[in-house]
């Protein structure tokens, strides 16, 4: 008994991480975090920081629900969501070293 191989134009593709759509919602985080450090007083900071981070977040729920691809979409979230984490945190600490 031979398998044949399933027909790779029926077969998606493993890990469509739609790389643009992970920029641009770390640029958006970026650019939300570089404002808050810059426009907000320390003692108000966080509290702006959070609220980039819930924006971000939807920033990015906006943009991979666009791609309407059902494969991999919450390793695509919590990656693009994570990141944005981190590169808000890494400028705030920037901000707060300078």
């Amino acid at each position: 008994m031979t398998e044949t191989p399933p027909d790779t134009a029926e077969t998606p593709e493993a890990h469509s991480w739609h790389v643009p759509r992970l920029i641009v919602a770390w640029i958006a985080a970026a650019v939300m975090g570089t404002l808050v450090t810059l426009l907000t007083a320390a003692a108000d900071r966080f509290s702006w920081l959070v609220l980039a981070v819930g924006v971000a977040t939807l920033v990015t729920f906006a943009l991979q629900l666009g791609t309407a691809q059902r494969e991999g979409f919450i390793t695509r979230i919590s990656f693009s969501v994570a990141g944005s984490v981190v590169i808000i945190a890494i400028i705030d600490v920037i901000g707060l070293l300078l």
